[in-house]
């Protein structure tokens, strides 16, 4: 069972302890298979379908978790979730969020402070790395880097590509 625990009415329990901490990170401090991605996006330029075929061949993808926003004014929502993702929160979560906008995400406070870091990433159009301890909603705290890659096309839609490198245990 993952983090969180659903309640009968869907919503999950929010623990008075969970909390997110963010240390903003030199791009050259990113993992080797982070870096790549990074030069892959660099190399597209665009979001496109060539760049989930290289996360797919290389076997990266389930180490990602993409957002994307249907509209200039639409939220960013839950495209694909990656392994550690659905890990770290479970299956239930992963579930429940799947398609829907980033800030439903029962953990409010820790949404609204990736959603600032997600904004960084896009408005930016640079990447950015965080090293990211979320605490609080299992018995040990998550602990791993990610890199987020944003974009914004024409029409104003935006995405975001999160690659997390979380350590073995013992390793963090």
């Amino acid at each position: 069972m993952g983090a969180v625990h659903f309640l009968s009415n869907g919503r999950g329990v929010q623990r008075s302890g969970e909390g997110l901490d963010l240390q903003r990170l030199p791009l050259g401090a990113a993992a080797d298979w982070q870096a790549a991605i990074v030069g892959e996006c660099r190399r597209h330029g665009a979001l496109s379908p060539g760049l989930f075929t290289y996360l797919e061949r290389t076997g990266l993808l389930d180490r990602c978790t993409f957002l994307a926003s249907d509209g200039a004014d639409d939220p960013l929502r839950f495209r694909y979730l990656g392994a550690p993702t659905r890990n770290f929160f479970g299956r239930g979560w992963a579930r429940q969020m799947a398609g829907r906008p980033d800030q439903d995400d029962p953990h409010r406070a820790i949404a609204q402070r990736f959603a600032a870091e997600y904004l960084e990433a896009v408005e930016g159009g640079v990447p950015v790395l965080n090293s990211v301890v979320i605490s609080g909603l299992s018995a040990a705290p998550l602990v791993y880097t990610h890199a987020l890659y944003g974009w914004r096309d024409s029409s104003g839609r935006r995405a975001i590509l999160s690659c997390m490198d979380v350590p073995p245990v013992g390793r963090a």
